[in-house]
């Protein structure tokens, strides 16, 4: 069982609720649960996301949720467990805008390496489809508080600095999206 806990070290066993203690390990001290003998390790989180191509433009999610509440991203979420990144993107894709696509048909465009300080990281799968493989219509669900088709232009010109939240997939990897995948 893997666990990926964000914020401070826990105090307590999530299997069995005792106080943790430390185990030094040679990677620097752990917290270890005694009765249960696990010791937990701070991993990164895993996510998935699909950028959703369509002619010269790309579909953006704004973000309704979390820490980045206001930001547009490319839809997507964390991994679940016994989840294939490529399910989960699919999965995320569907929960956030409303189309549909089968895993298969998603193309890898790179990962990416979020870093939010103080020991936060996240690994994110980056994925793109072009919207003739989807099927539904586009309307933003879940956690996206809107979602909106976005030109290569619009892009480099409209999208704030402080209002999107590209570093998943990178702006140059998205603006090459729409170049392979149009």
């Amino acid at each position: 069982m893997v666990w990926v806990l964000h914020g401070a070290d826990p105090e307590f066993c999530p299997r069995c609720g005792d106080a943790l203690d430390v185990r030094e390990t040679d990677e620097g001290p752990r917290p270890r649960c005694e009765d249960c003998d696990v010791t937990l390790y701070h991993n990164a989180g895993v996510m998935a996301r699909t950028a959703v191509v369509d002619a010269d433009r790309v579909l953006l999610i704004e973000r309704g949720a979390a820490g980045d509440v206001g930001a547009w991203a490319t839809a997507g979420g964390y991994v679940e467990a016994g989840e294939r990144p490529s399910e989960a993107a699919a999965r995320e894709l569907e929960e956030e805008t409303g189309l549909a696509v089968a895993p298969d048909d998603l193309t890898l465009v790179n990962d990416g390496f979020l870093d939010f300080g103080g020991g936060e990281t996240d690994v994110a799968f980056n994925y793109a489809v072009h919207r003739s493989k989807t099927a539904g219509s586009v309307d933003a669900a879940s956690d996206a508080a809107d979602t909106r088709w976005w030109t290569r232009e619009e892009l480099r010109t409209d999208l704030p600095d402080d209002k999107n939240n590209l570093r998943a997939i990178g702006l140059d990897a998205l603006l090459d999206v729409l170049d392979d995948v149009s």
